[in-house]
């Protein structure tokens, strides 16, 4: 017998299954560490465990979590009653919730420590496979499933072949982790990766951040794939310390043997912008340049951290947001909007012409915040989604925060400059 992929590894520690039955292909229950849902269908998930599940107890109070944050501030009176249906279901259990101006519940599972490395959790969220990142197996799932799994516990999942992705090179600022990001993305959709995951490995994963592994794995759902893998290393070890959890490296068995293995060349990588309509529409900058941008915004679970916005600070200092710009920015999380607080980031952007929302999801599905487009007005977005009528009827592109940074300045799409140039 070979060894086990990382997914693998972890899906054997949640299941009574025996080994040979965890292969590719074959379909599995596991005992899941975390179940989450969120203003967008959480409360469908209440009305269903109380219409299946009349007067019975969740499985583990303790392992659920709330976290509204699609509109996390009741944008109009349908939305504030399913807020409050949530609150009334969470007190009645005693379950936690992350109430207004938390953030991005993917992102608070891993800030706060509520999921670490091989675990498995499951919300109600295309994109909770982020938690990827740092080596969890998180997995988005239906009302019915959240429903039946914050009753037992369990959850069910269809082992997936994976694929081994080498990252060859380097690159320098202003090229950052979203253009990683959105040319692997390129490269992993034109190969075919859809039901499979991907674990990530080269020399760049140890000299990138926590959030650049989370944009990274954020756009693994755009190719159609199952997950993204990070293997936890020190970087990830380190992160938890600062949160006072032990936790240890993870990867795959050395022996394992991959449903295929590629190797991409990232060496002095440029910048890329993903055109409409697709979010694999993927071109060199230098292809759109000049494109006439009318909305910018800076968010979302890919690029919404204090880091993200302070690579667009770095551009915006002491310039001018163009008049014909609207320009916002969405921080992940509320540790977020502290961290560009305490480093000034947010004073220097208010400067340049810009404006804040309240902390939570963004440009990814109507109601969010950001959607400033419309019929016409042209939108870049650090997001993870330009499908078109997704968030608006005009074209949207997909950009780095320092690419969006710069395009705001100019009111079209722009290379950034580098200081001094």
């Amino acid at each position: 017998m070979t060894g086990f992929t990382l997914i693998e590894k972890i899906i054997k520690k949640h299941t009574d299954v025996l080994i040979n039955d965890i292969y590719p292909g074959n379909i599995v229950w596991v005992d899941l560490d975390l179940v989450t849902a969120r203003d967008y269908a959480g409360p469908q998930v209440v009305d269903l465990f109380q219409k299946n599940y009349p007067n019975s107890n969740t499985f583990d109070n303790e392992k659920i979590i709330f976290t509204p944050d699609c509109y996390p501030y009741g944008n109009d009176p349908k939305h504030a009653i399913d807020q409050e249906k949530i609150r009334v279901f969470a007190k009645e259990h005693n379950i936690r919730i992350t109430d207004l101006g938390s953030g991005i519940g993917s992102h608070l599972l891993f800030r706060r420590g509520f999921v670490k490395p091989g675990d498995i959790a499951i919300g109600a969220d295309s994109h909770y496979n982020i938690l990827g990142a740092l080596g969890i197996l998180g997995q988005g799932a239906g009302d019915v499933m959240l429903a039946f799994s914050m009753k037992t516990g369990k959850f069910w999942i269809k082992i997936p072949e994976t694929i081994k992705v080498v990252l060859e090179g380097d690159y320098k600022w202003p090229t950052t982790s979203k253009d990683l990001a959105l040319y692997v993305l390129k490269y992993l959709h034109e190969y075919g990766i859809t039901g499979k995951a991907v674990e990530f490995y080269g020399d760049i994963i140890s000299k990138l951040s926590i959030e650049d592994r989370v944009t990274l794995c954020s756009l693994i759902t755009e190719a159609s794939g199952v997950i993204g893998f990070v293997s936890p290393d020190q970087t990830t070890v380190d992160f938890y310390d600062k949160l006072g959890i032990s936790t240890e490296v993870l990867s795959a068995d050395e022996d394992t043997r991959y449903a295929s293995e590629l190797i991409i060349d990232i060496q002095d990588l440029g910048m890329y912008i993903a055109c409409p309509p697709h979010p694999h529409n993927v071109k060199p900058i230098e292809e759109v340049v000049g494109t006439t941008i009318n909305s910018i915004i800076i968010g979302s679970c890919t690029n919404g951290s204090s880091a993200d916005i302070h690579n667009a600070a770095l551009i915006l200092k002491d310039q001018k947001i163009n008049s014909n710009v609207r320009f916002g920015l969405v921080p992940a999380t509320r540790e977020d909007f502290v961290d560009i607080n305490l480093r000034g980031d947010m004073t220097t952007i208010l400067e340049a012409g810009g404006n804040f929302f309240g902390a939570g999801c963004s440009t990814c599905a109507k109601g969010q915040y950001g959607l400033t487009g419309g019929e016409t007005a042209v939108t870049m977005t650090t997001g993870n989604r330009n499908t078109q009528g997704k968030i608006g009827p005009a074209d949207v592109y997909l950009a780095s925060p320092v690419v969006a940074a710069a395009t705001a300045i100019e009111g079209k799409i722009a290379i950034p400059k580098i200081r001094g140039d």
